[in-house]
């Protein structure tokens, strides 16, 4: 458990320092007009897989994403529905979920994440990439998360960290569209079903990557 917690935090902790690293850097970049947009409102939808490409269809998942704009910062919250197989989500802790790696190794359950946080815009990218118009956005948010094991029935909840990376090309003002990576690290634990259980014994670590597309309007 604590070095779960741990990574979670280091996660954290990359995604802003790494951000605030570049702001020195970006500062005469926010002032071109091409770059970032006049709208202070972004609604993206993604849709992702597992980045395996022989297994891609173990796990998928949907995200609705919106952010407001604050200066040089967007204030990020998501909505995220995932399922996928229990050997992608997380390994088996029997007794938290009381069964064996068998009776899981082909369940599929779901798992829905709700988050908020900050991201930022910079367009590195347009300096490797022979395309005009090309940003992308880095965004770490904090989550609660709420996994549903289906083989024993049994719920879990539980705080969380998602991290996004998201390349983009900019067709017009309202409308963006390309390819983004989404990390979800979560410690979810289901009730005591017993009173000298402790949250070890009832805790599940989730950690998982996809890939997909990415749609985003500007409003």
């Amino acid at each position: 458990m604590k070095n779960t917690i741990k990574k979670m935090l280091s996660v954290a902790a990359c995604s802003f320092i790494f951000s605030g690293s570049l702001m020195g850097q970006e500062i005469q970049m926010n002032f071109d007009d091409t770059f970032n947009p006049t709208h202070e409102n972004r609604f993206s939808f993604m849709l992702g897989v597992n980045p395996s490409l022989t297994k891609s269809g173990d796990m998928s998942n949907f995200t609705f994403s919106y952010a407001r704009k604050m200066e040089n910062f967007w204030l990020d919250s998501n909505v995220m529905m995932t399922k996928g197989m229990f050997n992608k989500f997380s390994a088996n802790n029997p007794t938290a979920t009381g069964a064996t790696d068998a009776q899981l190794e082909e369940q599929e359950n779901s798992l829905t994440t709700i988050g908020i946080g900050v991201g930022r815009e910079t367009r590195y990218a347009q300096t490797l990439l022979p395309f005009n118009d090309i940003y992308e956005l880095m965004a770490a948010n904090l989550t609660y998360n709420m996994y549903k094991e289906d083989f024993s029935g049994k719920s879990f909840s539980g705080p969380g960290i998602l991290a996004k990376f998201s390349v983009y090309k900019k067709f017009n003002d309202y409308f963006s569209a390309g390819t983004h990576f989404n990390y979800n690290l979560a410690v979810v634990k289901r009730s005591k079903e017993i009173d000298t259980e402790t949250n070890s014994q009832r805790s599940l670590t989730l950690g998982f990557l996809t890939i997909g597309f990415d749609l985003s309007f500007y409003l």
